[in-house]
C-alpha cells in the first residue's frame, strides 16, 4: 500500500472520530452499546396519499415547430444515424427518417415518403413523452420488397402543416 493512501485512510479514520465526538457532545448520545435493542415505529397508512399529476402542454403547430430541432436518416441494421447518403436497391428494404424535438412530446404524426415528388407510404407516428420521432418505413411490410431506384425524403406532418423534411437519400 502506498504511503499516501495509507495517510489518507488513517487521516479519513481520524477525521471520522472527531465528527462522532462532536456528534455526541453535542446531542448527549453516546455510541457505546446500550444493551438495548433499537426498536422502530409502525408506519400506518393515513389515507392522504397523492399521486403528481403530469400537465400536457396543449400542443399546436406553431408550438411543435419551434421546438423541432433537426431530422436525420437512420441506418436500419444498426439503428443509429446514418454516416451516408445513398443506399443500394438490394439494400433498401427500410428507410427510417428520425426528426428530434428540443421537449418530450405525446402526440400523433403523419408522416411521408417520398420518391422525388410522389408519396409511395403514408403512416401514423406515435410519440409518448420522447423527444425523438421515428418514421420508419418499410418496403417488405408494405408488400414492395425493396425501394427502388430514386431520391427519396421523408415528410413530417402536424394537423396537417409541414413540421419538418429530411434531407434527400438515394436509392441507387
Amino acid at each position: 500500500m502506498s504511503l499516501s493512501l495509507l495517510f489518507g485512510i488513517t487521516s479519513c479514520d481520524a477525521l471520522m472520530e472527531e465528527m462522532l465526538e462532536a456528534y455526541e457532545s453535542a446531542t448527549g448520545e453516546t455510541s457505546e452499546e446500550s444493551g438495548q435493542e433499537e426498536t422502530y415505529e409502525s408506519l400506518e397508512p393515513t389515507g392522504s396519499y397523492t399521486s403528481s399529476v403530469k400537465e400536457t402542454k396543449a400542443l399546436d403547430y406553431d408550438y411543435i415547430k419551434s421546438i423541432y430541432v433537426y431530422s436525420v436518416w437512420y441506418d436500419v441494421s444498426t439503428d443509429n444515424p446514418a454516416d451516408y447518403d445513398a443506399v443500394l436497391t438490394e439494400n433498401a428494404f427500410a428507410l427510417k427518417g428520425v426528426f428530434y424535438f428540443s421537449e418530450p412530446l405525446t402526440t400523433t404524426f403523419e408522416a411521408k415518403l417520398y420518391r422525388g415528388d410522389e408519396v409511395v407510404l403514408t403512416k401514423n407516428v406515435n410519440m409518448y413523452d420522447n423527444v425523438t420521432c421515428e418514421a420508419d418505413f418499410s418496403a417488405g411490410l408494405e408488400g414492395l420488397g425493396t425501394f427502388i431506384p430514386g431520391e427519396y425524403t421523408a415528410e413530417l406532418l402536424f394537423e396537417g402543416k409541414t413540421v419538418a423534411k429530411t434531407n434527400v437519400m438515394k436509392v441507387r
